[in-house]
């Protein structure tokens, strides 16, 4: 192995033996030299004299945590193994049904494997764990948190740049280099459309914020109402039982009992009528408790009504601000019209850039007050994952295969409308080495922790058996070979294309070459 800094290391260990010896030089021969250290083969946190956390300290990751039981928030540390899952993927693994990230298979390991993908698209570590509801779900109850699920579902179907905050921020410094150098002599007009656009960014923050007020407050007039209307009918049933009682004096004491039939004689008209008034003043008190809390709750209602109408007044002058605002920005544009095409797509995509960065702010404000802690992904980390697993499958001429999108809760990929272990073998097969070549390259780009190669077992096979597309071989190398940041090992028992020599290292393994194999022929 050749680390990062340039260092060479050669690893060896017995076929039955539990200990690796490792050697701070390239060693090919036997007999080799004495080992640099000797470390156990299997991973302990405790001790650091183990192969994983070896390496794990190499790539800097030593100590990094991992979510190993969600329910109960607990966490573990990662282990060498919780990556080599995904970045060694099997014949077997490589047309699985099963997700690429719950690798293991086990039901047990699911939190941490999927904590694991977080890891590496993300680079942070998992938090400290929390116990208990959220601040919000105390507060106001699940009603909240589903206004705010929508919201955020909302804002993401209008995100038009599959990309990171951080990346569309960096978009938007090029742009705006670029127009300072195109258009210095438009520059007050340039000037004018940057503080309106502004303006109009700062408007539709306010009328989220608003909204999303308005929201709670709906939440809560729902509830109240409900409240009120239960007042209402414990009044009307108390109401009923001071009247039965008012009624019950109206009956003569001479005769026999209107209820039982019973003589006078055995009549006792003082212990009724005083159990009868005992009844009417436990009522009128229970009226007078309920009245006051109903007539309080009202009150409520009301000003929480008003605040309501007064909120949707605010956010429909501001709606119509926005619009004039935009309508300013127009004319501008229009006056722009006759610079050349090159500033008119700069000035589109400057739009775009801070519509989509207005959303992602949007987006991280609402998750954010949903939870004060999140084990998921952020919605834009997984957009440019899954624009990246897009651009390698069309690279490899996988035509018309539809979006590719990601589930946390199952930790798998949908291809267009099918899940992917609804697909067929060959496409599980492709799409799993386009999952894990996108990981790969994602985390190189972003300097995310990976150990910086991935082997891919058997990934054409299938493929190019249900002749997905007839150049898909020639491609898919052709895009390993243009992307150098991750060293990729590919075994297949289909030739690679001959242009590929003098390009890449090929190891063929049959009885005429250099390296028969375990199985010569």
């Amino acid at each position: 192995m050749r680390t990062t800094a340039g260092d060479v290391l050669t690893l060896a260990r017995g076929m039955e033996s539990n200990r690796v010896d490792v050697f701070e030089a390239d060693v090919r021969d036997f007999p080799a030299p004495v080992p640099n250290r000797r470390l156990h083969a299997g991973h302990s946190p405790d001790a650091d004299n183990n192969l994983s956390r070896y390496l794990l300290k190499i790539l800097g990751a030593d100590g990094r945590s991992l979510l190993k039981n969600a329910r109960r928030g607990q966490l573990r540390t990662l282990s060498f193994r919780d990556l080599a899952r995904l970045c060694l993927v099997g014949e077997v693994k490589m047309s699985d049904p099963r997700s690429p990230v719950l690798a293991s298979g086990q039901a047990a390991n699911g939190a941490a494997e999927k904590s694991v993908f977080k890891l590496l698209l993300t680079g942070e570590d998992e938090p400290e764990p929390f116990l208990g509801p959220s601040d919000v779900e105390k507060k106001i109850g699940t009603g909240r948190a589903d206004l705010l699920d929508d919201l955020i579902a909302d804002a993401q179907s209008r995100l038009t740049i599959p990309v990171s905050e951080s990346v569309l921020k960096d978009q938007l410094a090029q742009v705006e280099e670029s127009l300072a150098a195109e258009a210095a002599a438009n520059e007050e007009l340039v000037a004018r459309r940057f503080t309106l656009v502004e303006r109009e960014r700062i408007v539709s923050s306010q009328i989220v914020g608003k909204r999303e007020r308005a929201g709670e407050l709906e939440v809560l007039l729902a509830r109240f109402n409900l409240l009120n209307r239960q007042y209402e009918s414990d009044l009307g049933r108390l109401q009923m039982v001071a009247e039965a009682g008012s009624l019950l004096n109206y009956f003569s004491e001479n005769g026999p009992c209107v209820f039982c039939g019973a003589a006078p004689s055995h009549q006792s008209a003082e212990r009724q009528v005083g159990g009868v008034q005992k009844v009417q003043v436990a009522a009128g008190e229970e009226i007078r408790k309920t009245a006051g809390l109903r007539d309080d709750l009202s009150l409520t209602i009301e000003d929480l009504a008003e605040q309501l109408q007064f909120l949707e007044r605010e956010c429909a002058e501001l709606v119509v601000g926005a619009e004039r605002i935009r309508d300013e920005v127009g004319r501008i544009n229009r006056r722009l019209a006759p610079l050349n095409d090159g500033i008119n797509e700069l000035l589109a995509s400057r739009t775009r850039i801070q519509d989509d960065l207005a959303l992602h702010v949007q987006i991280r404000r609402l998750e954010s007050a949903k939870k004060s802690r999140s084990n998921g992904i952020p919605a834009a980390d997984i957009a440019s994952f899954e624009a990246a697993v897009d651009e390698i499958l069309m690279r490899w001429g996988i035509l018309g295969h539809g979006h590719v999108s990601y589930n946390q809760k199952t930790a798998d990929m949908s291809v267009g409308n099918l899940p992917r272990n609804m697909l067929g073998r060959g496409m599980r097969s492709i799409t799993h080495a386009a999952f894990t070549v996108a990981l790969a390259r994602y985390a190189a780009i972003r300097s995310h922790l990976h150990p910086g190669f991935i082997v891919l077992d058997s990934p054409l096979v299938f493929g190019a058996a249900a002749a997905i597309e007839s150049d898909v071989v020639a491609n898919f190398y052709q895009s390993l070979l243009e992307d150098p940041r991750v060293q990729v090992i590919v075994i297949d028992n289909l030739d690679p294309p001959g242009d590929l020599r003098g390009q890449a290292t090929l190891h063929p393994f049959h009885s005429g070459a250099n390296r028969a194999g375990f199985y010569a022929i």
